[in-house]
């Protein structure tokens, strides 16, 4: 047996014990493993065991993360996507005010910012809420074959979606996963990935 498979139990076992010079060793002999078929003292730590397959989850889906090129790619597509959600929803209230109350239409005639910038706010949270809390995938991430998980690999619960919206608009958001790694804050501060799926 190799110190590999003999890492398997000890990695998990209530008795190990860390060496700086050897790595993981047995507590109660002090010394590397040496067990052919089975250790006689082995015995399972649930919360070591826990750790050790967040960890090999959390290295898996570090392994699928999305590329900066697909992220970029969602982060356009989406903003196409937004203006024409945009459009259409302007349009309807538009057409919603000429009947019901025409005096109000005077709101398009001005240029107001601070509205656009408001109503744009409501409208893209209202669009990745929504797209990613059913599908775990804006409309961007169905074209670039991307979706949307927590840093567990998990399909994300929309409590966690929406703190991932809201985050989308802190300033200079959409450029912070062109770092070193495709993770942007709003992926850090929702603890979600975006990762390629098959």
């Amino acid at each position: 047996m190799t110190r590999e498979i003999r890492l398997q139990y000890c990695k998990v076992c209530a008795h190990q014990k860390k060496d700086l010079n050897l790595g993981i060793i047995c507590g109660l002999r002090g010394t590397v493993a040496d067990f052919e078929a089975y250790c006689p003292s082995f015995e399972e730590d649930a919360l070591l065991k826990e750790k050790m397959r967040a960890r090999e989850t959390e290295f898996a889906v570090e392994g699928k993360l999305a590329s900066q090129g697909q992220r970029f790619a969602n982060y356009l597509v989406d903003q196409v996507f937004l203006v024409g959600f945009g459009l259409i929803i302007g349009s309807v209230i538009g057409i919603i005010l000429a009947y019901v109350a025409p005096e109000y239409l005077y709101i398009f005639e001005y240029d107001n910012r601070l509205m656009e910038y408001g109503l744009g706010m409501v409208l893209g949270f209202i669009y990745f809420s929504f797209f990613e809390g059913f599908t775990g995938r804006s409309l961007g991430k169905f074209f670039t074959k991307t979706k949307v998980v927590t840093e567990n690999g998990e399909r994300p619960d929309f409590r966690t979606i929406f703190v991932r919206s809201l985050c989308r608009y802190i300033p200079f958001n959409a450029f912070s996963f062109l770092g070193s790694d495709p993770v942007g804050w709003h992926d850090s501060l929702s603890k979600t990935r975006v990762v390629q799926i098959d």
